[in-house]
């Protein structure tokens, strides 16, 4: 008899010949057995014909279905391409939508539905999911009765609100009347795979649905990364051509120019994906509080490696994130702990500034080495904005990286990538890079077109790479930088080559504010208001506006000022105003590059 480790409805004998039957098929069997009770279930118990017998369906199944995606970064629509070209291979007839195209009231007419999308910060939707997302919240959503629906959520668990908006659409489509024909599967950061099985299986379910074919693809593999050699998996191993600080005497702080030797193809406006190691001292502070080995063997990847490489390579230890906790809080139960956990205000208080060795120093628990890195979060590349032009500087890639150092508990915290790139020893090391396509951060096709540029700190870097390339340009429109950081002396990141761009041409106008240097602090949006009738005219001659930065604080509050300023210049309600701005983002005319 086979024991029944999962909770079950079934009777004893029903369970061991279920186990007896499901061991007997193969993967494409056990998904089609899938497909056909999910969309049993889905269907309120009524049986579904069989995709041979499905008199109502052509037999070539084309069945239309349509793919609609909220993306910003752009993973989410290779998740979507390859769902189009699945879809083909098992009969249905695709249809592949961004959502910012979408119009909302299409839902209704919709028979099949996969939606793709992913989360912005802290539970947002994209702006590309925007507009859909309020209308199926709002007075005028449908019902949807006649709609079948699967979702896949793109998200990052080191957010409390881990993959709401995919959340929200798979709760409120249901609400609206539509049947779920397969459950809604949450992605982390590493996509890929579980984004591959989530394809197989919803549209086995749909072809078992809709009468098309169930195809055998068991033997293949989707690719959903992007399309390049070179990748988060596969990175490239740059040779360290420059290291400068750009911050004068007496700056607290630190900003690396960073220049790389590559020829990796990107645009500007895209990102560089460095893989980081921990530094050695965390490591053995982490080692240290746990009381662990550092020469202990521990299994991943298929081998062994110490304990302490493991650490160093594989695991995020700078940060502690909401997964972690988690994590921590089913291996060793804390009242405390638990109590953090559950209120959010606690646990955003509770995360800032602490690191993986303060967690343990705090809530301490004996465990093994494996125990220890079941409970860690994988080790993340850092993206940072790509701050050269191909076309500028051929066969290389230059970063603008602000040095993360501070003081918390009694210990010196340091940023992980941002440390291990003021450390790297040029002579002796390469980094590893990749490309990140930002493909909602770019340049105007058209060079005559204006531009204005608005960013604090390094989010800059994007802008020095677009002027290089206007630079290049036979032709090219006006363009404006607007520039914030706390000091004029010590924190104007890259001075004098703004000097020399407004000197060729390059740059028309450029507006600075250092809010450090005044009794009253002065910030970029300031600026922006100081200029508003400027601002506005560049809008209606056609300008492109983008904002680059923190997202939090500095786009929030620039983009509330672009709103003012039209509402005031443009002598229209706040409305009205609101709608102009939106309008700009829809037509991609105003772009944000915010973290």
């Amino acid at each position: 008899m086979t024991n029944n480790i999962f909770p079950s409805p079934l009777g004893a004998e029903q369970f061991e010949k279920f186990m007896q039957f499901t061991r007997s098929l193969n993967e494409v069997q056990l998904a089609w057995i899938s497909g056909y009770l999910s969309a049993l279930t889905a269907q309120n118990g009524v049986p579904v014909s069989l995709p041979a017998k499905n008199e109502n369906i052509p037999a070539s199944g084309n069945d239309p279905i349509t793919i609609l995606f909220g993306s910003r970064t752009g993973n989410g629509k290779e998740v979507a391409m390859n769902a189009e070209k699945m879809a083909k291979e098992f009969g249905l007839a695709p249809t592949l939508k961004s959502m910012d195209d979408y119009k909302p009231r299409d839902l209704q007419s919709e028979k099949n539905l996969l939606v793709i999308v992913s989360t912005h910060g802290e539970g947002e939707p994209p702006f590309a999911a925007k507009e859909l997302h309020e209308f199926i919240f709002g007075k005028r959503a449908p019902k949807l009765d006649d709609v079948k629906f699967s979702v896949l959520a793109l998200g990052d668990s080191s957010y409390v609100q881990f993959c709401q908006t995919g959340k929200d659409f798979d709760l409120q489509l249901e609400k609206l009347g539509a049947k779920r024909l397969a459950p809604m599967v949450c992605c982390d950061v590493d996509f890929q795979e579980t984004a591959d099985q989530w394809l197989r299986s919803s549209l086995t379910v749909f072809a078992v649905a809709t009468g098309g074919k169930i195809k055998d693809t068991s033997d293949s593999t989707i690719d959903t990364s992007v399309v390049q050699n070179y990748s988060k998996k596969n990175p490239y191993y740059a040779e360290l051509l420059d290291k400068i600080n750009l911050h004068g005497r007496g700056s607290e702080r630190q900003t690396l120019h960073i220049e790389l030797e590559s020829d990796l193809p990107f645009e500007p406006g895209d990102s560089a994906g460095i893989m980081p190691v921990n530094n050695s001292e965390l490591v053995h502070e982490v080692l240290s509080v746990t009381g662990l080995n550092p020469e202990e063997p521990v299994k991943i990847k298929n081998s062994k490696i110490s304990l302490f490489d493991t650490l160093r390579q594989e695991f995020e230890l700078s940060k502690i994130t909401v997964d972690v906790i988690k994590r921590y809080l089913e291996f060793a139960p804390n009242e405390e702990l638990a109590a953090i956990y559950q209120s959010q205000e606690k646990l955003q208080d509770y995360l800032f500034g602490r690191d993986i060795a303060d967690l343990f120093s705090d809530f301490p628990v004996k465990l093994s080495a494996q125990e220890l890195i079941h409970l860690l979060r994988p080790l993340q590349p850092r993206l940072y904005s790509i701050a050269s032009s191909p076309k500028a500087n051929p066969g290389e890639l230059h970063l603008a990286v602000g040095v993360v150092e501070y003081q918390n508990g009694g210990r010196t915290r340091r940023g992980t990538c941002s440390g291990y790139l003021s450390e790297i020893d040029g002579n002796k090391d390469k980094i590893p890079v990749f490309i990140e396509k930002n493909p909602n951060f770019k340049l105007p096709e058209n060079d005559e077109t204006p531009i204005i540029m608005v960013g604090a700190g390094t989010g800059v870097a994007p802008y020095r790479a677009f002027v290089q390339h206007r630079e290049q340009s036979a032709k090219r429109g006006k363009s404006w930088l607007l520039f914030g950081n706390r000091n004029f002396e010590t924190e104007f990141l890259y001075q004098a080559e703004w000097h020399k761009f407004m000197k060729s041409g390059a740059l028309t106008k450029m507006d600075v504010a250092f809010s450090r240097d005044t009794d009253k602090r002065v910030y970029v949006q300031h600026k922006l208001q100081e200029n508003a009738a400027e601002v506005y005219r560049w809008l209606e001659e056609g300008a492109h506006f983008y904002i680059c930065g923190d997202m939090k604080k500095m786009a929030t509050d620039v983009q509330n000022t672009l709103v003012s300023i039209v509402e005031n210049q443009g002598t229209m309600s706040k409305d009205k105003a609101t709608v102009y701005v939106n309008k700009l983002q829809k037509e991609k005319r105003l772009q944000l590059d915010v973290y």
